[in-house]
C-alpha cells in the first residue's frame, strides 16, 4: 500500500514537474523567435532598402547626365542641365510600386521627397537629423537606422552619400518604411509559435501515467530539440523515435517540426520562388569550404542572372516579372537536383553551387542549363515569352576563399553580360 502511494505521488510530481519546464521552454522559445524573426526581417529590409537606393541613383544617372548641384541664381535644384526642383514623378511612381518612402538630399537638404507632412505636403526644404548628416556626408559610408524619426514618425532608414563625377559628396540619397508595419508582420509571425507551444503543453499534461518511462524519455528528447532550435540551429533533426509514437508526444513533435519549418522558411527560404535565399546560401557554402578543406574535393560556383529581365518588367508588368522568376526558379532547382544546390542570390540573380566536381564538367552541365533555358516558352497573357540567362562560373577547393570565388564568378557574369549576354564564361 505505501508502495502504491509513494507510486502515485511520483507520477504526479512527474507531471507537475514536466509542465514547468515546458512552461520555461515555451517561453524561451517564444522569446527567441520574436527576436530571429524580427533580426531576420531587419536583415531583409536592409537589404531591400539598399537595393531601392542604388536603384534610384542609378536610374537618375542613367536618365540625366551631370552632376547634381543648386543653381545660384534660380535656386534651382539640378542634374547636369535638367531641373528637378519640384519634379518628383519619378520617386512618386517608385513609392506607388515598392511602398518605400525616397528623399534626394543636396547636402543636407531634402530636395526631393516622398514624405508629407499632415497637411499633404511634401517636407522638401528641410534639414537631414545631425547625427545623419554626421554619418554619411561626412563619414562617406552608407548607413542603415532601425528607428529613424522623420516629422514624427518612426522609419526603417537606409541612408547613401552621394557623389559627382569626381567622387566628391554632394548630398544623401534616403530610402525608408514606416516601423509599425515591420513590428506587425514580426508579431504574426510569432503567434503561431506561441500557440504551438502552448498546445505542446496541454498535450503533455493530458499523457497518461502507464507512459511514465517513455513520456520522460520522448519529453527529454523533444526538450533536447526545441533548445537546439531556440539558440539557432534550425536544421537540427528530431529522433524518429519519438515520431512514430501513436499518441500525443508525436503530435507535439509534428508541431515542433513544423515550428522549426516555419522559422527556417521564413530565416532561409525566398517566398516568391521558394528558392533558398541569400542568408542560406551563404551558411551552405561556409559548409561547403570546410567540407573542401576536410576532404579535399572541388566544388564550383556560379551566379546566373536573367538577361533584360527589367524589360520584361516594363513590358508586361511586374505581375509577369514575377512568373518569371518562379518558371526559372523552377527549372533551376530541377536541374540542381542531386548535384549540390540553388539559391536566389537577389532580384534576378541566382546562385548555385555544383557539389564535388570541376569547372569542366561544371560548364557542361550549366550548358545544358542554358539551353533548357533557350528553348524555355513562358505564357502570359496569351504571348509566349523566351528567356535567355547569362552565368559566371568560378572552381573552388583546398583553402579557397568563398568570399574571393563569389567575386570571380560575379566578374566572369558581367563579362559575360558586357559581351553580349545568353553565355556562360568559366
Amino acid at each position: 500500500m505505501h508502495s502504491m502511494k509513494k507510486k502515485g505521488h511520483l507520477y504526479r510530481s512527474l507531471q507537475a514537474m514536466s509542465i514547468l519546464p515546458l512552461l520555461v521552454l515555451g517561453f524561451v522559445i517564444t522569446i527567441f523567435s520574436y527576436y530571429t524573426v524580427k533580426s531576420a526581417l531587419h536583415a531583409q529590409m536592409q537589404t531591400e532598402l539598399k537595393n531601392m537606393t542604388e536603384y534610384v541613383m542609378l536610374t537618375y544617372e542613367l536618365l540625366y547626365s551631370g552632376d547634381y548641384h543648386l543653381e545660384e541664381e534660380s535656386a534651382q535644384f539640378m542634374k547636369g542641365n535638367q531641373v528637378l526642383t519640384d519634379d518628383s514623378s519619378i520617386i512618386d511612381r517608385l513609392k506607388a510600386e515598392t511602398q518605400i518612402d525616397i528623399t534626394i538630399f543636396y547636402q543636407d537638404t531634402r530636395m526631393l521627397t516622398t514624405i508629407m507632412d499632415a497637411d499633404g505636403n511634401r517636407i522638401t526644404g528641410t534639414t537631414a537629423n545631425t547625427g545623419i548628416v554626421q554619418d554619411i556626408l561626412y563619414s562617406g559610408r552608407p548607413h542603415f537606422y532601425t528607428n529613424t524619426n522623420i516629422n514624427g514618425q518612426r522609419y526603417f532608414a537606409y541612408y547613401a552619400p552621394l557623389r559627382d563625377n569626381r567622387g566628391d559628396i554632394v548630398g544623401m540619397v534616403y530610402t525608408g518604411k514606416p516601423c509599425t508595419n515591420v513590428q506587425a508582420t514580426v508579431m504574426r509571425a510569432v503567434l503561431p509559435i506561441i500557440l504551438i507551444a502552448l498546445i505542446g503543453m496541454v498535450v503533455v499534461s493530458l499523457i497518461s501515467s502507464s507512459y511514465t518511462r517513455r513520456l520522460l524519455n520522448a519529453l527529454q528528447k523533444i526538450r533536447v530539440f526545441l533548445s537546439k532550435v531556440s539558440t539557432g540551429n534550425l536544421w537540427e533533426e528530431l529522433d524518429a523515435d519519438v515520431l512514430v509514437r501513436n499518441d500525443e508526444l508525436s503530435e507535439m513533435a509534428q508541431s515542433a517540426l513544423f515550428m522549426q519549418r516555419s522559422l527556417r522558411n521564413l530565416v532561409e527560404q525566398d517566398t516568391l520562388t521558394e528558392l533558398n535565399n541569400r542568408r542560406f546560401a551563404d551558411k551552405r557554402l561556409k559548409q561547403t569550404q570546410i567540407n573542401a578543406n576536410t576532404f579535399g574535393n572541388n566544388f564550383v560556383i556560379g551566379i546566373g542572372d536573367i538577361d533584360f529581365f527589367k524589360s520584361v518588367n516594363d513590358t508586361y508588368g511586374h505581375e509577369c516579372g514575377d512568373i518569371v522568376l518562379k518558371r526559372i526558379a523552377d527549372v533551376l532547382k530541377n536541374h540542381m537536383l542531386e548535384k549540390g544546390f540553388v539559391a536566389r542570390w537577389g532580384g534576378e540573380e541566382f546562385l548555385f553551387l555544383y557539389d564535388d566536381t570541376n569547372l569542366k564538367t561544371a560548364y557542361a552541365e550549366t550548358e545544358k542549363l542554358l539551353n533548357e533555358i533557350r528553348s524555355l516558352a513562358i505564357e502570359y497573357d496569351g504571348q509566349p515569352i523566351h528567356i535567355t540567362m547569362t552565368f559566371g562560373l568560378a572552381e573552388g577547393g583546398l583553402n579557397t576563399n568563398i568570399h574571393r570565388l563569389l567575386q570571380v564568378a560575379d566578374t566572369k557574369l558581367y563579362e559575360g553580360k558586357s559581351g553580349g549576354r545568353n553565355c556562360i564564361i568559366a
